[in-house]
């Protein structure tokens, strides 16, 4: 077993700067209908998606990013479980959440939930661009977050514009679409990189593969030139593909 790599920290909280992805897992491909379907078979039990934590943990990786809601969310959960009690190695997570988010805190828990981003469509939705800051309802539940113990964060496809805005906000970490050919960089990559080189926040880099149009070795040395990255959260659809991408990830940041 791999020692950890390389990791950062929000507030009092550390995570792999490597980080799981678990698209794959709900069943979920933006190549075509056709993958989506085939992970929707692959994934149908835990057993597939545990031997993935099992290779990523290998390689170094100690964090997941999921989200709540889903009915696979139970057996992402038991697979995290099984993996983490064959290993002994814990895990520290991050979970995408919707104004619901009181309502799945059983779930946040059992998957040891560290940080809670608001989900992007929530983010985008609730950016009030004339004034150029984020509505009330973004705030309060930021501030619902905070309240039940997690640290609150965000996650944005519109990194150029709300990137900034949330420097005055109780946002700890950022998820936006980072990537080589600067695919879903909204609204142009020049604003999201300055953005996220600016930013105090941390930021997690999502897409960087941008879904299967950028080969994992040129996209991890893309993601590790990018000042301001802090993690990398990438989707792994078999253990060959985790060894396989977090090794390059590793490389590529020299850890």
């Amino acid at each position: 077993m791999a020692s950890p790599g390389a990791t950062f920290q929000v507030e009092d909280r550390s995570f792999s700067r490597m980080i799981l992805g678990h698209n794959p897992f709900l069943g979920y491909s933006y190549i075509s209908r056709a993958r989506s379907q085939e992970y929707e078979t692959r994934f149908a039990t835990f057993e597939p998606i545990r031997d993935i934590v099992l290779a990523a943990t290998a390689a170094g990786v100690r964090s997941m990013m999921l989200s709540t809601g889903h009915p696979r969310g139970d057996l992402i959960a038991q697979a995290l479980e099984a993996a983490q009690e064959q290993t002994g190695i814990a895990w520290s997570n991050i979970v995408i959440v919707n104004p619901d988010v009181m309502d799945h805190l059983d779930f946040l828990h059992r998957v040891n939930c560290q940080v809670c981003l608001v989900h992007g469509q929530d983010t985008d939705s609730f950016f009030w661009r004339s004034e150029r800051t984020l509505r009330p309802e973004f705030a309060e539940l930021l501030a619902a977050i905070r309240g039940a113990g997690f640290v609150p964060g965000m996650s944005t496809h519109n990194g150029g514009e709300t990137i900034p805005v949330a420097e005055g906000f109780d946002v700890a970490v950022i998820n936006t679409p980072v990537n080589k050919i600067a695919w879903r960089m909204c609204p142009c990559v020049e604003d999201v990189l300055g953005a996220v080189r600016r930013s105090s926040k941390k930021i997690i880099a999502m897409k960087p593969l941008a879904m299967g149009r950028i080969a994992p070795d040129e996209g991890m040395r893309y993601i590790a030139s990018v000042a301001g990255v802090d993690g990398v959260v990438v989707g792994i659809g078999t253990p060959q593909e985790a060894e396989e991408t977090f090794g390059l990830a590793n490389e590529a940041w020299g850890d």
